[in-house]
């Protein structure tokens, strides 16, 4: 080559122009290598970088699932905790998770260390009953103490599997009631928790806190070790780790291609610029278009993954459902569906990947938690791996026709539940419709009866004329408001009454059409009201017919409304009307009559009982039991009906049989002393013996001058001991055998046993038996007439002794014993050991003149009885277990009479 020093200058410029070019090109490859060598560099970055986010993004979803899990076992425990979870309760939800959430093995109740439930029921790794081990425990225990869900440490179980255990505390206040428990298959979260193209792409392992592999993915490929990321799982923890390995991929192409390449091209590059600007400004010009044809539609527009995750997403998501568009991409559409549209849209996303176009409705869940209505009509591209959505807001149309469905569900419901028949009729008479309350009620069916003109199947032969003249009527405009009356005649021939009640019917736009019936059977009402006229007066003539007086007054104004016949008789056939007070009879606020004062009852707070008591007439003089009660009037407000028996002959009876029972009480008594006379008399001769013995002794000491003055005195005081012994014994006679009138009040029933034991020891020492007393010392007084209950006591343990006279001597004994029955009331036994009595005598022994004595009158128990239920006891007899009777009584104790006087 020439010295360029030497050649002319054009010939340089020539050089120079050739040599640019060159020195371009060559500027150019040198660039070109080394951005190749550059790009070379940063793709190795970004898969790095992009395999940082994958994992970070599998951890976050593997959180989610997680945590979602920890919320539902806190539900689990919640529930447990309220006592509102069954073991059948349990068994459906926890195999429901489990279902939905298949990485879950395991769904277990731990109480007392021990599994109480554990689901799938079937499990062979939790076994009902089973304890936990040692490590469980610990886990178990350190939940309980933070009060939140703890994960244990991964290890492998009986069957060789990684198993992962969350458990969530049941505490109900602060007491423990167990945990609930989740066991993860390590395997499974690798399967699951992981969409399908992650697995694709890398290799997942789980290594656990010493760094072993717990769980992995197929390695069948070869791995790009200088493309791997770990990340912390956290939960769980306890060095849990998740390690992705980007498969090696190797390229057909080798490195140098790109220097072939970019040299070759180097060539052709001022061409390629000119082709290039001229197709880029076309392209351009149609992605401009694109985008504003993207960005400004009204509809939304969305390019997906086949897998169904969102790529790009038009404003439009943000105008309809408040989604920034730049939020989607990278999302699934799935987590934006309502839970009863996802398994719908999750079948037409499998048929849209295998190239199907199509379209499908479901709700979307807006920004704010409200959900929309989107019909979305998609098409796929497979070999892009993307498909192409638009969707359109149909909520305002979805709620339209909820809106028709529901109007028109709720009238065909109304229309089948009417019990009311419905016939509508055109303008010329003919039958437009029925409902089926009509057509129940006639017995012919819809299609018998629309479209038939007068006569009608269901009028009665017999009565054409009246109800075509109705008809007219009708079609005229001239029925009555009232309706008509008529009888339907059935299909089967049956008759019945109904009323026709007519409107006119007016279409939408409010031209008329035709005219309406609505039928009701009167029928049945017709019959009840005539059996009610007819009850009335057998009511009524009932009434009329009773002795007893019957009378309704208002319980707020006091005015008679009913009275029958006897009432009238007595008060004045005028009464009905009059007011209650003018006859003297029980009006309110009279609170000696009324506890509640009527004029205050509301209709919901009767029936109730007013009074029932005795009350005598100041005109006539006669005494009449009245029982009033409150009550509903038949126009619902509240009364006071009353019935007033005439019971004057029973009073006087009543006071009659009272004045002999006290005579025959009296009698009794006299024939009780008059049997003890000799026993007495042999008593009072002990003390005016020792008096006599005593008082000669002192005279003859004093007579012979031989004497000291405290031997006189000694025997002067127990000859006074003697002589007031013998006045007590003459004193209790006398106040036995008196005449008075029954007096109660409290008294010691000690005292009373004490004296009647007194009066009867004498004749049972005559009779060879002891009488025993056995009163507790604490038994509060009694309320009653001494000497009357005396009586009883005498005569019960006088039939006792002597019902002993074939007893051996060593068994005669009659015990009198007492025990508090209750709050109120004392029970006296009197138990002798005699021969007994049998069934029949048991029954008749209080009976008035029976007895089981051959010398006896059959009274005595008879005014026991009489004493005892004036005193408001009982009085009965059992058979002695030991042999003989044991009769018992009651009376009433001085607090219980206290408490009634004050309630009073």
């Amino acid at each position: 080559m020439p010295n360029e020093n030497h050649l002319p200058p054009s010939r340089v410029r020539a050089n120079w122009y050739w040599t640019v070019p060159y020195l371009a090109v060559l500027v150019f490859a040198l660039v070109m290598l080394t951005l190749v060598w550059i790009l070379q560099r940063q793709e190795g970055e970004t898969q790095r970088n992009a395999l940082a986010r994958d994992v970070q993004w599998a951890e976050q979803t593997m959180r989610l699932h997680m945590q979602g899990t920890e919320e539902f076992l806190g539900q689990l425990s919640r529930e447990l905790a309220a006592g509102t979870l069954d073991a059948d309760g349990f068994q459906v939800r926890a195999n429901q998770h489990i279902a939905n959430n298949p990485e879950l093995v395991n769904v277990v109740w731990v109480a007392d260390q021990r599994v109480k439930w554990t689901a799938p029921f079937d499990t062979t790794d939790w076994l009902v009953g089973d304890a936990l081990s040692g490590i469980q425990a610990v886990v178990l225990n350190r939940a309980r103490e933070l009060g939140r869900p703890v994960y244990g440490d991964a290890y492998v179980n009986a069957r060789n599997m990684s198993v992962l255990e969350v458990y969530v505390p049941v505490q109900q206040g602060r007491s423990p009631l167990g945990a609930v428990v989740a066991v993860y298959s390590i395997e499974r979260m690798v399967a699951y928790l992981v969409p399908s193209w992650f697995g694709e792409k890398y290799r997942l392992a789980f290594t656990g806190g010493r760094g072993d592999v717990l769980a992995a993915n197929s390695a069948a490929r070869p791995l790009d070790e200088s493309l791997a990321f770990s990340v912390s799982l956290d939960p769980p923890g306890n060095g849990l780790t998740l390690e992705a390995t980007a498969y090696h991929t190797e390229s057909d192409l080798p490195r140098a291609f790109p220097i072939v390449v970019i040299v070759g091209l180097s060539f052709f590059v001022l061409w390629s610029l000119w082709l290039l600007r001229a197709h880029t400004q076309r392209r351009v010009r149609v992605e401009k278009e694109r985008d504003r044809l993207f960005n400004l539609s009204l509809d939304m527009l969305a390019i997906l993954g086949l897998d169904g995750v969102f790529r790009r997403c038009n404003p439009a998501f943000e105008r309809i459902l408040g989604h920034a568009p730049d939020d989607l991409p990278g999302r699934p559409m799935i987590d934006f569906i309502h839970a009863e549209d996802v398994a719908p849209t999750i079948d037409q996303l499998r048929s849209l990947a295998s190239g199907t176009p199509g379209s499908f409705e479901n709700r979307c869940r807006c920004r704010d938690g409200s959900y929309k209505w989107l019909a979305w009509s998609v098409n796929s591209v497979p070999e892009e791996r993307l498909m192409y959505a638009v969707a359109h807001d149909i909520t305002g149309r979805k709620a339209a026709e909820e809106a028709l469905r529901a109007e028109y569900a709720f009238r065909k419901a109304m229309e089948e539940s009417l019990v009311t028949g419905l016939r509508a009729i055109d303008l010329t008479g003919q039958i437009i419709y029925v409902n089926p309350a009509f057509c129940r009620m006639t017995g012919w069916s819809r299609e018998e009866l629309v479209g038939v003109r007068a006569p009608f199947p269901y009028w009665p032969q017999d009565n054409y004329e009246v109800l075509q003249h109705n008809l007219e009527l009708t079609l005229s405009g001239d029925a009555p408001a009232t309706g008509f009356e008529m009888s339907i005649r059935r299909k089967n021939g049956e008759r019945l009454d109904a009323r026709f009640y007519l409107s006119p019917l007016i279409d939408g736009e409010g031209r008329q059409t035709g005219w309406m019936a609505s039928i009701t059977d009167i029928t049945e009402p017709k019959r009840v009201r005539a059996e009610l006229e007819a009850a009335h007066e057998r009511f009524v003539a009932i009434l009329d017919g009773l002795d007893a007086a019957v009378y309704v007054a208002d319980a707020a104004t006091d005015e008679i409304l009913f009275a029958n016949r006897a009432f009238k008789s007595i008060y004045g056939f005028d009464a009905v009307g009059q007011r209650v007070g003018i006859y003297a009879l029980p009006t309110p606020p009279d609170t000696l009559w009324y506890d509640v004062d009527p004029r205050r009852l509301s209709p919901e707070q009767v029936p109730r009982e007013l009074y029932d008591g005795e009350l005598r007439n100041a005109m006539s003089g006669r005494w009449y039991h009245i029982r009033e009660r409150a009550t509903r009037w038949v126009d619902g407000r509240v009364v006071r009906m009353a019935i007033a028996t005439d019971i004057t002959d029973r009073k006087r009876v009543d006071e009659e049989n009272r004045a002999q029972q006290e005579r025959l009480q009296r009698t009794s008594r006299l024939i009780t002393m008059g049997e003890m006379a000799s026993t007495l008399a042999h008593e009072l001769n002990q003390p005016l013996a020792a008096i006599a013995n005593y008082s000669k002794g002192c005279v003859n000491r004093l007579q012979s001058g031989d004497y000291r003055q405290d031997d006189i005195l000694a025997a002067m005081l127990k000859a006074s001991a003697q002589a007031e012994r013998a006045g007590k014994i003459i004193r209790r006679v006398r106040q036995f055998v008196k005449k008075s009138e029954p007096r109660r009040h409290p008294v010691s029933l000690a005292g009373i046993v004490d004296d009647a034991i007194g009066f009867v020891e004498i004749d049972a020492r005559r009779h060879g038996a002891q009488v025993l007393s056995q009163l507790p010392d604490d038994l509060p007084p009694v309320f009653a007439d001494a000497v009357m209950v005396e009586q009883v006591v005498l005569n019960l343990v006088k039939n006792g002794i002597e019902a002993m006279a074939e007893t051996p001597a060593d068994d005669r004994f009659v015990t009198v014993s007492a025990r508090l029955a209750d709050a109120n009331q004392v029970e006296v036994s009197i138990a002798d050991r005699g021969h007994g009595l049998s069934d029949e005598a048991r029954e008749r022994l209080f009976s008035p003149f029976y007895t089981t004595k051959s010398e006896g009158m059959g009274m005595g128990l008879n005014i026991c009885r009489s004493i005892v239920e004036f005193h408001e006891g009982h009085l009965w007899v059992d058979p002695n277990p030991a042999g003989g009777c044991i009769f018992r009584f009651t009376l009433p104790l001085e607090t219980a009479v206290e408490t009634a006087s004050l309630d009073v």
